[in-house]
């Protein structure tokens, strides 16, 4: 009886440890970072913002054992937290008595989104790509209001994505078009001997409206080179992308494919402000975004104390004097291969395509050998016609024994051929003569491969052999060689 009361017990304990909903954490327990973070955020109500924050300065009261990375995404005054490596996702309040966390999923599973490209459209949080488990990923999922899980959002074809701070990747939502885009895609280089990521460099574009991913073409390598290991961040306003390289800002305009830098003297007062922040003995982390035309650089010293600086990016800071494509785009053949042939072609549909593919190969093949009724009947004319009497009276006897589901023996046959008072050595020439005549005859005169007289060992003596008719070729006989 104690043993079922520890068993209930233990059963409440494990039930309330993962219990999902309305699990709140108060800013007590919020680092000063993320305090002042925060602040910041809550400052801007009307404009959209998407961050991935390392657990290393950012964790918002968080159990950094359960996740590496956040994803922070932003509308307006609302703010989401979603540690990736799980399927949590925690709405961050503001009141008077100050910050909290309240859990307002269900899931139970995780592992499979770490480094997923997370972001907010039309109301509806989105993630895309991501690792977990020793694999890639390249589905889109979403947050469901009504099953407070992640669901699976349809598209034409699986492209993985990756959001790591060590790739080589951009991607850009373009909220008014309802599009994704992405500058290329990952796969797994030697799986499962290692686990190292390659990134194919080519453009893709994913229609929310349609759900269809398409090819843009190949990423242009003068782009590539601005992506520097931990060195570059994105900020989208205005429905372009603008990237900062160290002190160099550029462009990003994905509909219009073209891409360029930003005036000189934006670009110096970005710097100097850059400068003005970062450029001290002291060791620091450091963070960047942008809140509508706003980009904010912020400084976390080594007691993780905040300071930042920010300068305004708009349409009229873009040098045009000088500018370049994203992707080069393909011909319409490739275009459509790309985009119309190759997505069609998953596993399931080639097995199903090779499978109807070997159906038609031996129907054709059989229907190639088929010869029309008309055709068949003068070509069987032709055969009989060609026989001796002794030969049309040995396919004629055949022929009546198969009708009574029996084969004639040597012994009828030697009669037939007139060798029955011959030795046995003659008998079996003579017989294999006869039959082997009948049957050249038959495949000259018909064009059929298979032999006309078969013959079987005797179910009683095996060491006798008794002959009939291929049974495929009665029903063209049974004109010529009725009872």
């Amino acid at each position: 009886m104690r043993f079922k009361q520890y068993l209930i017990l233990l059963l409440l304990g494990a039930a309330l440890n993962h219990a999902n909903a309305q699990i709140k954490i108060a800013s007590t327990a919020f680092q000063k970072q993320d305090i002042a973070l925060l602040d910041i955020l809550f400052k801007d109500s009307t404009h959209s913002l998407r961050l991935q924050l390392s657990s290393s300065l950012y964790d918002f009261g968080l159990k950094k054992r359960d996740y590496r990375n956040i994803a922070l995404v932003k509308q307006k005054g609302q703010i989401w937290i979603q540690p990736l490596v799980s399927g949590k996702l925690f709405e961050l309040k503001k009141s008077k008595k100050g910050y909290e966390l309240i859990r307002i999923d269900s899931t139970i599973h995780s592992g499979v989104n770490s480094n997923s490209y997370t972001f907010m459209l039309h109301d509806t949080l989105f993630q895309y790509g991501g690792s977990g488990f020793w694999n890639l990923r390249g589905i889109i999922t979403y947050f469901s209001k009504e099953t407070h899980e992640w669901e699976l959002y349809p598209s034409n074809q699986l492209l993985n994505g990756y959001d790591g701070f060590e790739n080589y990747i951009v991607y850009h939502l373009a909220r008014s078009e309802d599009k994704l885009y992405t500058t290329g895609y990952v796969r797994m280089q030697n799986a499962p001997s290692n686990l190292n990521i390659k990134v194919v460099d080519s453009c893709f574009e994913f229609n929310f409206n349609n759900l269809t991913w398409s090819n843009l073409g190949a990423t242009n390598p003068d782009l590539l080179q601005i992506f520097n290991k931990d060195n570059y961040y994105t900020y989208e306003m205005d429905g372009l992308l603008f990237i900062r390289n160290f002190f160099d800002l550029h462009w990003l305009d994905f509909k219009n494919n073209s891409f360029g830098k930003i005036k000189e003297s934006k670009n110096r007062e970005a710097k100097q402000k850059w400068l003005n922040l970062y450029n001290t003995k002291e060791p620091f982390q450091h963070l960047q975004f942008n809140l509508g035309n706003t980009c904010y650089l912020i400084k976390l010293d080594p007691n993780f104390n905040t300071s930042y600086d920010s300068f305004t990016l708009s349409k009229e800071d873009l040098d045009f004097t000088k500018v370049n494509y994203i992707y080069k785009k393909n011909n319409f053949i490739v275009d459509f291969y790309l985009n119309t042939i190759s997505p069609f072609f998953t596993p399931n549909v080639l097995i199903l395509i090779i499978i109807a593919f070997f159906i038609f190969f031996v129907l054709y093949r059989e229907r190639k050998k088929r010869v029309p009724k008309e055709v068949n009947t003068i070509l069987n004319y032709n055969f009989v016609n060609s026989l001796s009497l002794i030969e049309k009276e040995l396919v004629q006897v055949l022929y009546e024994q198969h009708l009574k589901g029996e084969e004639i023996s040597p012994k009828l046959i030697n009669k037939i051929i007139g060798v029955q008072q011959k030795d046995t050595l003659t008998q079996n020439k003579s017989r294999s003569d006869h039959f082997l005549k009948i049957n050249q005859k038959y495949k000259l005169a018909t064009q059929q491969s298979l032999p006309l007289i078969v013959k079987s060992r005797d179910s009683i003596d095996k060491r006798q052999y008794n002959y009939g008719l291929e049974a495929k070729y009665i029903q063209a006989l049974a004109k010529h060689f009725k009872n």
